[in-house]
C-alpha cells in the first residue's frame, strides 16, 4: 500500500537526524561535535475517506492537508 496522498501527491521525505554532544560555546564548552547522522523517513498523515458521487463510492487515501480543505473533494 503506497504511502502517497492520492488527491495532492503528498508522499514520503528522506531527512537527516543530527546527534550532538558536548557543552555550547557561549556556555563554556569547546563546542557541539556531531557524533552521528541517521537517515530517517517523515511519512504523510494519510486518512482512509469514504466519498459518495451519486451511486458510486469512492475509497480514498487523503492527508489531513487535503481533509481540511474539504471543497477539493
Amino acid at each position: 500500500m503506497s504511502k502517497v496522498c492520492e488527491l495532492c501527491g503528498k508522499g514520503p521525505v528522506v531527512v537527516n537526524s543530527v546527534i550532538r554532544r558536548g557543552r555550547a560555546k557561549k556556555d563554556g564548552g569547546v563546542g557541539k561535535k556531531t557524533t552521528g547522522i541517521t537517515k530517517t523517513r517523515q511519512l504523510p498523515n494519510l486518512q482512509r475517506v469514504t466519498l459518495r458521487r451519486g451511486e458510486a463510492v469512492l475509497r480514498l487515501r487523503v492527508c489531513t492537508k487535503c481533509l481540511k480543505n474539504a471543497h477539493t473533494l
